[in-house]
């Protein structure tokens, strides 16, 4: 009976543990998966989280929807600001920003996209790296996809031949308006 108490009692540990044990190898997974070195992971996760920090601090950035991405310190901004000057700020905080190689401000002046558009650029995302991870001829699976009003964004480091293909099935995915190609090639 006291056993089966202390069980009971323990049980919201334990499944504590499992989150911990499946969230550590999803991270896991991501990290291998990726071609990036992982101390270049790490700084661009810090970079990212340095210009969001800056963006979100920001009362003029309240009620903008301001994205950021960093890959090999390229630093990618897109969503929907309210005027030129706030894209330009946000494009100016990523320069401030120590490790920044190069910046992508594709941020547009407009009204925030809706939780439909949004939903709709998820699905057109998964069906980008789907096709990507289908491709038999070249590894592409290290090709990150951003979907944003149905612009995808591609980052990477890549060889020629992998960049060409991954632009032009990202182009063939139905809805796709525009491919923005930011991936690094590599001779």
């Amino acid at each position: 009976m006291r056993i089966g108490l202390l069980l009971l009692l323990c049980l919201p540990l334990l499944q504590g543990c499992a989150a911990i044990v499946v969230g550590a190898a999803v991270g896991t997974t991501a990290v291998a998966l990726d071609s990036r070195d992982v101390n270049t992971q790490v700084d661009d996760t810090a970079i990212r989280l340095r210009v969001l920090g800056l963006v979100n601090r920001d009362d003029d950035f309240d009620q903008q929807r301001v994205r950021v991405i960093s890959y090999n310190g390229d630093v990618l901004l897109f969503g929907q600001v309210a005027n030129a000057e706030l894209k330009q700020k946000a494009e100016r905080f990523a320069r401030e920003t120590d490790g920044v190689v190069h910046i992508f401000n594709q941020l547009t002046v407009g009204e925030v996209a809706s939780l439909r558009e949004r939903a709709d650029d998820s699905w057109i995302t998964t069906r980008v790296k789907a096709e990507l991870l289908r491709e038999n001829d070249l590894d592409l699976s290290g090709v990150k996809v951003v979907t944003e009003r149905r612009e995808v964004f591609l980052l990477g480091i890549v060889n020629q031949a992998q960049a060409d293909r991954a632009i032009e099935i990202a182009r063939h995915v139905s809805r796709v308006n525009r491919v923005v190609n930011a991936l690094v090639v590599q001779s």
